[in-house]
C-alpha cells in the first residue's frame, strides 16, 4: 500500500513537471546595430624622405606633427656612429632616471595613468615618451648619484655636438612623422577615388621599391578605400557621415565621411571614406577590416521558444494579461542568438511593451485561456 502511495506521488510530480510546464519572461527593450562588413586599405598623402638609410635615430615620436625644416631624425653613417647612438640612448635614460629620483610617487603613478589612457584611446604619438618616463621611474635605484648629473649632461652635449659620422635629417615640409614605410606611399587619395574592386586590389598587390626609411604624412585627412557588397553600399549616401568599427590591429570606432561610392563589379564596389581626425593613429597601418554601422534597430527581445506560427504563416506570441493568455501577432526584425528581435507594440499597434509578461512555455495554450 505504501509502495502504491509513493508511486502515485512520483507520478503526479512528473506530470506536473513535464505536462503542466508554465514558463514566463519579462519583455525588455533591445537594440541591434545594423552593420555591413568592409575591408580595404588606408590611404594618405605621403612623402618618403628619400636617401635616408635604415641606421637612424628619430628625434620625434611616431605620429608626431612636425614643421617644415624641423629635425626629425639623425642618421648614423658608420659603426662608430652607431655605437655613439647607443651611448646617447643610455645617457638620456640615466639622466632621466636621476631627474626622476627627486620626483614623488604620484608623478610616477600619473605617468602610468597617462600611458594607460594613450593605449586605450589608440593615441600612439606619445607612447615612446611615456614609456621612457615610466622606465626611468622604475630604475630610479641605479648606482648613479645626483652629483653625477652635471657630468652626464656635459657628456651628452659633447656627443651631440660631434658631426663625424652623423647627418641630421630635416623635414622638407610640415606633416606627421612615421617610420612605417611599406612601398605604397605613392598611392594617394586621387588614385583610389573611383576604382573597381579588382583594380584596387591590384594596386596594393605589390609594393614599390622605396629609397628611404621614414616618411611624412603631408595631409591630416586620411582615407579608407573599402571593398563592400554593392547592395550594402547602395544604402549609404555620398556626403554623409557613418561610424566605422575597425578591428584587428586598429581597435577603434571612427566617424567617417562617405566620399565616393564606386561602380559595381561582380556584386561588389569600392567605397571611399575619409576622416580629418586621428591620422597619427594610423600612420603604421595599411590593410584594415571594419564594420560600417548603418543604423540602430530597436525592438523587443523575445525567446525563440515563445514564437508560434499559425496555418497562415503568421508569427505570434502569447502574453499573460491578468490571469489569461492573449495572442499577439509580432513582426520579426532579425535573429539575435537564442532570441528574436520583434517590433515594439508601440510601433505595430499591439499590447507588446517593455515589461509585458511573455509566456515562453505552456501546455494546451490558446487565446483567452486562464493561466494565472
Amino acid at each position: 500500500m505504501l509502495f502504491l502511495a509513493i508511486a502515485s506521488y512520483i507520478g503526479v510530480y512528473i506530470y506536473n513537471a513535464t505536462v503542466n510546464t508554465y514558463v514566463t519572461t519579462v519583455a525588455f527593450a533591445y537594440a541591434v546595430e545594423e552593420t555591413f562588413p568592409a575591408q580595404g586599405y588606408v590611404v594618405r598623402s605621403e612623402t618618403v624622405l628619400s636617401d635616408v638609410g635604415s641606421a637612424i635615430l628619430p628625434v620625434v615620436n611616431e605620429g608626431e606633427k612636425v614643421a617644415s625644416g624641423q629635425a626629425v631624425a639623425v642618421e648614423y653613417l658608420n659603426r662608430d656612429a652607431l655605437e655613439m647612438a647607443g651611448e646617447l640612448r643610455m645617457l638620456r635614460l640615466k639622466i632621466a632616471q636621476l631627474e626622476a629620483s627627486g620626483a614623488t610617487e604620484a608623478v610616477g603613478y600619473a605617468n602610468v595613468i597617462d600611458l594607460s589612457a594613450a593605449v586605450h584611446s589608440g593615441n600612439l604619438s606619445r607612447l615612446d615618451e611615456l614609456a621612457l618616463k615610466i622606465e626611468a621611474n622604475i630604475f630610479v635605484g641605479d648606482s648613479a648619484s645626483a652629483s653625477e648629473l652635471p657630468a652626464l649632461k656635459a657628456r651628452l652635449e659633447s656627443l651631440q655636438s660631434r658631426s663625424v659620422g652623423l647627418r641630421m635629417i630635416n623635414s622638407p615640409v610640415s606633416g606627421v612623422f612615421s617610420q612605417a614605410v611599406d612601398g605604397f606611399e605613392h598611392i594617394g587619395p586621387g588614385a583610389v577615388s573611383d576604382q573597381m574592386p579588382s583594380t584596387l586590389t591590384e594596386l596594393f598587390s605589390a609594393p614599390a621599391i622605396v629609397h628611404g626609411s621614414c616618411k611624412l604624412v603631408t595631409e591630416f585627412k586620411w582615407y579608407f578605400a573599402a571593398i563592400m557588397d554593392a547592395e550594402d553600399a547602395s544604402r549609404l549616401t555620398t556626403g554623409r557621415r557613418v561610424p566605422l568599427q575597425f578591428s584587428g590591429a586598429f581597435l577603434a570606432e571612427v566617424e567617417m565621411l562617405v566620399e565616393n561610392i564606386g561602380k559595381r563589379e561582380d556584386g561588389f564596389c569600392v567605397v571611399l571614406f575619409s576622416s580629418d581626425r586621428g591620422v597619427h593613429d594610423v600612420t603604421q597601418l595599411r590593410k584594415l577590416q571594419a564594420e560600417v554601422v548603418f543604423g540602430i534597430i530597436p525592438g523587443i527581445r523575445v525567446p525563440k521558444e515563445a514564437i508560434h506560427l499559425d496555418d497562415d504563416g503568421v508569427t505570434f506570441i502569447f502574453l499573460q494579461t491578468g490571469v489569461r493568455a492573449e495572442r499577439v501577432d509580432v513582426d520579426i526584425l532579425l535573429e539575435a542568438g537564442d532570441s528574436y528581435l520583434v517590433r515594439d507594440g508601440l510601433d505595430s499597434g499591439t499590447p507588446l511593451r517593455t515589461g509585458s509578461t511573455i509566456i515562453v512555455k505552456a501546455n494546451n495554450l490558446f487565446h483567452g485561456k486562464v493561466v494565472g
